[in-house]
């Protein structure tokens, strides 16, 4: 059964198990692509040349699969936020994806003649989606925990104006001792904040595209020759 036969386009948004997303085996390789409109994709018949696949279909990456490749996407620019880079959604936005057999590696010529329409790929298990959502759900956790304590002067002084208003008595809130809370809190979160993108960046070095030569793409459990980073 090709893969094609095996994927069909929805006629609507309806997400399905994650499992349909990776196909029937659950893994899958998924490359995130960008262009305005159908006729600037890649040409399939071409893709299968140069990465040597048997198959591969596009789909809309708003269609039926829109949560899983949305976390994709939230990921690159999770680590992009990381990274201290200015946060631009369109950067790593894609408007469709293409999905092939699994463990397919990317090759210099691919990555020469196609840069412009690829925003990333993924070689992808059921399992490690599952992963990604969980290390997403700590990093945002994190993020929102230490936003809280940075925001917390802000407010004290906000409470301090208030009491003075409403003629509070109660010195810890018109003088609260913001110096001393401050050395109290250095440094929170910070630990639960390294661990938590040292974990996602590892789950990208794990599982993103590579660009390597491999002996078969027919099955995932065959040995692969040693990828390099794009």
């Amino acid at each position: 059964m090709s893969w094609g036969s095996i994927y069909q386009r929805s006629i609507n948004n309806e997400e399905r198990p994650m499992s349909d997303f990776l196909g029937p085996y659950g893994q899958a390789t998924v490359i995130l692509m960008k262009a305005h409109f159908e006729s600037e994709l890649p040409k399939l018949k071409d893709l299968k040349k140069i990465l040597q696949i048997p198959d591969g279909r596009y789909y809309k990456s708003g269609g039926r699969n829109y949560s899983s490749l949305h976390s994709l996407e939230r990921l690159l620019n999770n680590l992009s936020e990381i990274r201290g880079e200015e946060y631009d959604w369109k950067r790593y936005s894609s408007s469709d994806y293409l999905i092939t057999v699994a463990q397919v590696h990317s090759n210099l010529f691919m990555t020469l003649k196609h840069s412009a329409q690829i925003v990333d790929g993924f070689n992808l298990t059921d399992a490690c989606m599952v992963e990604l959502e969980q290390l997403m759900n700590s990093y945002r956790s994190i993020c929102s925990m230490k936003r809280d304590v940075e925001n917390i002067w802000e407010t004290l002084e906000a409470n301090s104006e208030k009491a003075i208003n409403f003629q509070i008595s109660d010195t810890t809130i018109l003088e609260p001792d913001i110096a001393k809370l401050k050395r109290i809190l250095q440094g929170y979160g910070d630990a639960e904040y390294l661990k938590a993108t040292s974990e996602l960046q590892a789950w990208y070095e794990t599982y993103r595209w590579k660009v390597g030569t491999p002996k078969s793409n027919s099955s995932s459990d065959e040995p692969q020759d040693e990828a390099e980073s794009v």
